[in-house]
């Protein structure tokens, strides 16, 4: 592991531990009364959330980068089934409910009704070199199971529409939604997995305004 990866491998582990903080700290508050202990508590819950977005700010800038773009594109041209099977896995294991029709609009034009821009472009664009591979796994898995292609896409648009009701949009919802596609892996190989996968339903209008 390079000082890149270690760096993000930190900064997710700085995260995922002070959520679990802010979490414990959240639910004391609730069971207190007292006022001085309460002012106390909503200071430290307000420290742990600014730690949280300066350590996000900076993941995202790492995962923005050249260099993490580089090793994306490497990566993407050496996933098979395997990879695609393994971030999808988690995807249809969630109870999803959702339904909805979506009119095929031309990648450069919703990119930029989705306000894309920049590195975000880049990063999605990226995927264009395994939507068949995507295309021709999905197609693959129907024999399995029948209503795979639906339940893939319920699953995206669930996370979607949880991320746009709290607020994310343009670069930082395909951030998420790029980190949710692969299960916030450090692994290359299953982050380029995930950002196909993206990549593929973002170009069919699964995910994404329209």
């Amino acid at each position: 592991m390079d000082l890149h990866q270690q760096r993000k491998q930190d900064l997710k582990e700085h995260i995922d531990k002070d959520y679990i903080l802010q979490k414990e700290l959240e639910d004391e508050l609730r069971l207190t009364q007292e006022v001085q202990p309460k002012a106390k508590l909503k200071k430290q819950i307000s420290e742990v959330k600014c730690r949280i977005k300066e350590y996000q700010t900076e993941f995202n800038y790492l995962s923005n980068s050249q260099q993490e773009q580089d090793l994306l594109v490497n990566a993407m041209a050496n996933i098979t089934f395997r990879e695609l099977d393994m971030v999808t896995d988690g995807i249809l294991s969630m109870p999803v409910e959702f339904d909805e029709s979506y009119t095929v609009v031309p990648v450069v034009r919703k990119m930029s009704q989705n306000e894309l821009t920049g590195s975000a472009q880049s990063r999605l664009t990226s995927g264009v070199i395994q939507a068949r591979m995507v295309g021709k796994f999905v197609e693959n898995m129907v024999n399995v199971i029948p209503d795979f292609p639906e339940k893939l896409k319920a699953g995206f648009a669930r996370e979607y529409h949880n991320l746009r009701a709290a607020g994310l949009t343009g670069n930082a919802l395909l951030d998420a939604l790029h980190e949710f596609s692969c299960n916030r892996s450090l692994d290359y190989d299953l982050r380029a997995a995930g950002l196909a996968v993206l990549y593929y339903l973002f170009e069919k209008c699964e995910v994404f305004e329209r």
